[in-house]
């Protein structure tokens, strides 16, 4: 049999061409129900500032291919400086925004439609929602692919109710209702139909979903992580910092830690300004209370303060035992930096005495020396299996941990 070979061309499908994502970061508001000197984006938290989150959420995907932030004219330059700081390439563009949401939003999309085709989808989003979670985002935009807009937000748990002037009108079934936030993901040529319907009609919107819900086009929606709020009171700034593990600047932390070993010819132990006539005695210059020195300590340590001796060897010159008297000027130094202890934590490592069996009798007296709840005091103890001097009965070991809030 005779074979003959041809020469066959291979032609390859063409490509289908993937729509682009694009995001339009509204922060062009100002903010007024913050009460704060400064921009509510610009407020750092962890770190960082606000809006610095809500771009990074966006950015850092690899589905997305443009960013427009909408600023106004006061914070322009500090988002300019903060973009400069932490590299940002796909911000493209930041514009002026206009006194409104919708005329924000249509300066945005008038520069987006630079670059946006009809089928791209346009992801618009508040700079005050820093947290979006990715999962909530992916979510949005396999909905809005297949549907051609969505929207994310959370179900109303609380019972709404509709008001007048004077009193309720009805109660309305939470079961229907939906509390919107952002991202709000649309294809490019629906919002741009609809924007322009916005603008003839003279409508008001506070959100996109509203223009959308003008020219009748149905708009679906995923529920949004419980993290992701938007930023508008200063209650929603501390929660922000509490999720994102910040310290709040009102307060401090502070570990302290003392030691001694038994007298053991001399019996009249001090524990948290508490005698135990039965146990021996610590050796030390005053009455050796490891329990009282740990928290001086740990409170010195968090004003930013000197150590003990620092402050006890004058005090012990002149002859004064009582370790109450020590911790005087710490707590007086604290007083004049408007703190005070928020709470207390202590781990005391001994053979002897039993510490369990007095925790209460220790916590009224701290409670008393250190005028704070006992039940802001935690105490735990350990022998630690003999494997220290301490757990051998030779002496007290006590480690503090103070937590200091403005008064």
């Amino acid at each position: 049999m005779r074979i003959i070979a041809q020469n066959l061309t291979l032609v390859k499908p063409r490509d289908k061409i993937r729509p682009m994502n694009h995001v339009i970061i509204l922060a062009a508001g100002r903010g007024q129900r913050m009460n704060a000197r400064k921009d509510k984006l610009l407020i750092e938290a962890g770190g960082k500032p606000v809006i610095y989150y809500s771009l990074a959420a966006f950015h850092d995907r690899g589905d997305i291919e443009n960013i427009i932030i909408v600023a106004n004219k006061d914070n322009k330059s500090e988002i300019e400086k903060m973009l400069n700081s932490y590299q940002f390439p796909h911000v493209s563009k930041i514009v002026i925004g206009g006194i409104s949401r919708m005329q924000s939003l249509e300066k945005g999309l008038k520069q987006m439609e630079k670059t946006a085709k009809k089928d791209d989808l346009i992801l618009v989003h508040n700079a005050a929602n820093p947290l979006p979670s990715q999962e909530e985002i992916d979510a949005a935009i396999a909905r809005a692919q297949e549907e051609g807009a969505c929207i994310v937000g959370h179900y109303i748990t609380s019972t709404v109710k509709e008001i007048n002037k004077d009193q309720i009108v009805k109660t309305h079934d939470r079961k229907n209702l939906f509390a919107a936030q952002t991202p709000q993901v649309v294809h490019f040529g629906i919002l741009k139909k609809a924007l322009d319907n916005a603008l003839k009609k003279n409508l008001e919107i506070t959100d996109e979903a509203m223009l959308l819900e003008a020219v009748n086009q149905p708009v679906a929606y995923v529920e949004a992580s419980e993290n992701n709020f938007k930023i508008t009171t200063e209650g929603d700034l501390t929660r922000l910092k509490a999720v994102l593990g910040d310290v709040p600047e009102d307060f401090r932390m502070g570990i302290g830690q003392d030691s001694h070993v038994f007298e053991e010819s001399e019996k009249g132990l001090t524990l948290a300004g508490i005698e135990f006539k039965n146990e021996f005695k610590l050796k030390a210059n005053s009455d050796g209370d490891v329990v009282l020195h740990a928290i001086f300590n740990a409170i010195s340590q968090a004003l930013g303060e000197m150590s003990l001796g620092f402050y006890a060897d004058e005090l012990c010159e002149k002859g004064v035992k009582d370790s109450k008297k020590y911790l005087e000027p710490i707590i007086k130094s604290m007083k004049k930096q408007k703190f005070k202890i928020n709470s207390l934590g202590l781990m005391i490592e001994c053979k002897r005495p039993k510490i369990d069996p007095v925790v209460s009798k220790m916590k009224k007296s701290l409670a008393s020396i250190l005028d704070m709840p006992a039940a802001r005091i935690g105490i735990t103890a350990t022998t630690g299996e003999e494997l220290t001097v301490f757990g051998h009965g030779l002496g007290i070991q006590c480690f503090a941990i103070v937590s200091l809030r403005k008064a």
